[in-house]
């Protein structure tokens, strides 16, 4: 588990916003959608918004606090739905809740490009709504795409990933951080172990 603002292998912008809280439970816990100006940053980060639109998510403390809870009540449903997929449990109650924020995010996009190469578009709204809406329909096309069966659950920590591995077979949400320490705790381990059946053998 890197820091929710650190790129990592997997793009898409819903593992992304999944994994906006660092280390859960843990003493450097930090969420990345606290307030306006965090997510601002995470957006800015990721790639989300360009810098000059991140930096303009909330006119007031009225706005800042509403951005803060649509955001968070997204990642609520977008966690709950791609949660569900990591871990094998049934998506039924899980898109129910999606279905709304996907079905609100098509339904104010423009579409964009050439026939056969078109895409939906949020660009034209403000900075809150295009970032918003853009993170839930880019969820909604995970939930109905091939991908959707590469997505983990890490395997040291809570967070999401996108296997993007050619033979699926990733398991760390980034290999130099959860990958590594895993890797360490398993030889210490077997250092124990042999240790162990050293004095027992003595």
């Amino acid at each position: 588990m890197t820091s929710a603002v650190t790129p990592r292998t997997s793009t898409n912008c819903t593992a992304h916003l999944v994994n906006t809280v660092d280390d859960p439970g843990g003493p450097q816990h930090h969420d990345h959608l606290g307030t306006a100006d965090d997510i601002g940053a995470w957006a800015e980060a990721v790639g989300a918004l360009a810098p000059e639109r991140a930096r303009r998510l909330a006119a007031n403390a009225e706005e800042a606090a509403d951005l803060v809870r649509r955001a968070q009540d997204l990642r609520t449903a977008v966690a709950g739905f791609f949660g569900a997929a990591a871990d094998g449990t049934d998506l039924a109650a899980p898109w129910r809740a999606l279905r709304p924020v996907v079905a609100e995010a098509v339904a104010h996009a423009e579409l964009v490009g050439e026939p056969g190469a078109t895409t939906h578009d949020w660009s034209h709204l403000p900075a809150a709504d295009a970032l918003l809406l853009a993170a839930a329909g880019a969820a909604g096309r995970l939930a109905v795409a091939p991908g959707l069966a590469r997505i983990k659950r890490c395997g040291a920590c809570p967070w999401v990933f996108l296997d993007r591995s050619k033979n699926g077979s990733r398991r760390w949400c980034d290999m130099g951080d959860c990958g590594t320490a895993r890797k360490m705790e398993r030889y210490t381990a077997r250092r124990a172990a042999r240790r162990r059946a050293a004095r027992a053998a003595g």
